[in-house]
């Protein structure tokens, strides 16, 4: 290899060696990815039973006007309920379970 190659492989090397440092104290990997903002605040008990009510309506909601189904779930990004996939048996009909329960 002439002079000029093994140079840039050196100063390669040294880049990535620098990007890896950078990156490992951008993210320590003992810190969990949710920063304190987005843990979960305590709600007071009307708030919780507000948005139970709304998990519950949406819930409803969706699976009468829709053709999936859905389900609440907890988020971090503030979704109350989430689509789900279905699970067919394999002569194409819905298993049991998959029918979605609207009170």
């Amino acid at each position: 290899m002439s002079d000029q190659a093994s140079q840039r492989l050196l100063i390669l090397e040294d880049l990535q060696n620098k990007k890896f440092q950078l990156q490992s104290q951008n993210n320590p990997r003992n810190e969990s990815p949710a920063r304190k903002d987005d843990a979960p605040k305590d709600y007071t008990p009307a708030e919780k039973t507000r948005l139970q009510n709304d998990k519950n309506t949406a819930l409803q909601q969706s699976n009468k006007q829709s053709d999936g189904f859905f389900i609440t779930q907890n988020s971090l990004f503030g979704n109350l309920i989430i689509s789900v996939i279905p699970r067919f048996n394999s002569d194409g009909s819905l298993a049991n379970g998959n029918i979605p329960k609207v009170s």
